[in-house]
């Protein structure tokens, strides 16, 4: 059996075409679900202004831990 991956642009065709291929009888459909990511896409950038503030660290020492 061979696998054949498509993507559909227009979800507002995805039924037309779910329909056709399920007419044809040596097809097998199966449908992915899409798991989507709880990250979201937009974060708050101003929230990281002042992470190092009063922090006594140099580069020279984020150097040091990063090729222990």
């Amino acid at each position: 059996m061979q696998r054949l991956v498509i993507n559909v642009k227009d979800d507002t065709k995805l039924h037309a075409l779910m329909s056709v291929l399920n007419e044809i009888n040596f097809i097998e459909v199966e449908k992915e679900k899409v798991v989507k990511s709880r990250r979201s896409g937009y974060g708050n950038f101003r929230k990281l202004f002042g992470i190092w503030e009063n922090r006594d660290i140099s580069l020279a020492d984020i150097r040091k831990k990063a090729w222990r």
